[in-house]
């Protein structure tokens, strides 16, 4: 059974695509929207993810419902917003809703996709596209899109999520999708479609190489080698500035550290650690057994460094701690 509209947590994605030399004047225009977009009903946050070369960032809206996603989509400020980034534009943007659905209850698919050289513009046109198609469907929950992050990925990521396996289903068995795949097959090197199983896959969604998920416990793995640093740093830092400072209800406070971690964790640590990783990861298969030792002495040796490192900081600052 589909969710009904207007529950669930959502998020409202927008992927644009500017000149490489207005990335501070579209960072200031996204700070001017911001109290905006702060008095919105349900609004949870602004985030903004800047790619190396400064022409495709994309800006993140958190709300409490897909309703309030979708009002904020449509909204006058919004349009003000985009008619401002028109004059320095090179594509028109990617607008994506996504429901945050539960893990349990819903059907995911990650699609990635080399793209032909000269061929992301069109394909970032044709990803819109695809999403409208898809929202047509019974079931849909939403999609999540990634551009190529050079020296990173190579490849377009895209992970659509459905209520249901039969909804997806029903939606990769359609004539619609075949038609928009067929569409797209003189712009596409290749492209690879997988389940994602696993609860921390969307984070490490990458596939130079031969597609093959990692196994759960690696990623769980790097999940805590990144979190365990964020989270005592927290302690030190985070806890007394609620606590002490703002002398805010310890279930608020811990609530703010949490969304901080998780969004430090999920954006900028994982796909860097993963990257740094990668050998292990996803190893040739001639050399996967002695990749995957190896790569269990680097984490356990990194996980006794980040212990002994925060081990001393507590013995000689005990007072830092909440």
């Amino acid at each position: 059974m589909s969710s009904p509209e207007g529950t669930g947590s959502s998020s409202f994605v927008v992927q644009y695509a500017i000149q490489a030399d207005k990335a501070g004047e579209f960072s200031r225009l996204v700070g001017d929207l911001g109290t905006s977009a702060a008095k919105a009903s349900g609004c949870l946050g602004t985030e903004v993810h800047l790619d190396p070369s400064g022409t495709a960032p994309t800006v993140v809206w958190r709300f409490t419902t897909l309703e309030a996603a979708r009002t904020w989509q449509s909204s006058p400020a919004m349009a003000t917003f985009e008619q401002s980034l028109e004059p320095f534009s090179t594509a028109k943007p990617v607008h994506n809703v996504l429901v945050n659905p539960a893990p349990s209850s819903t059907a995911s698919t990650i699609i990635t996709t080399r793209v032909k050289q000269g061929s992301d513009a069109w394909y970032a046109d044709w990803q819109g596209r695809m999403g409208a198609a898809q929202q047509k469907f019974p079931g849909y929950l939403g999609q999540r899109v990634q551009a190529p992050l050079p020296g990173t990925n190579n490849d377009w990521v895209a992970i659509v999520a459905f209520d249901s396996p039969e909804d997806l289903q029903r939606w990769e068995d359609s004539p619609e999708r075949a038609a928009l795949v067929k569409e797209s097959e003189p712009y596409v090197e290749r492209f690879y479609v997988r389940p994602a199983d696993s609860a921390f896959e969307s984070w490490f969604a990458k596939t130079d190489g031969d597609g093959k998920p990692p196994p759960g416990w690696k990623l769980s793995a790097i999940v805590l080698l990144v979190l365990y640093p964020i989270v005592m740093l927290e302690f030190f830092t985070l806890n007394h500035l609620t606590v002490d400072v703002l002398h805010l209800n310890p279930a608020l406070g811990v609530f703010i550290g949490n969304a901080i971690s998780v969004a430090i964790t999920g954006f900028v640590l994982i796909p860097w650690a993963s990257s740094l990783l990668h050998w292990w990861l996803v190893p040739p298969e001639a050399e996967a057994s002695q990749r995957t030792k190896k790569g269990i002495a680097v984490v356990v040796g990194l996980y006794a460094i980040s212990v002994i490192i925060f081990w001393v900081l507590v013995a000689r600052f005990p007072q830092l701690m909440p």
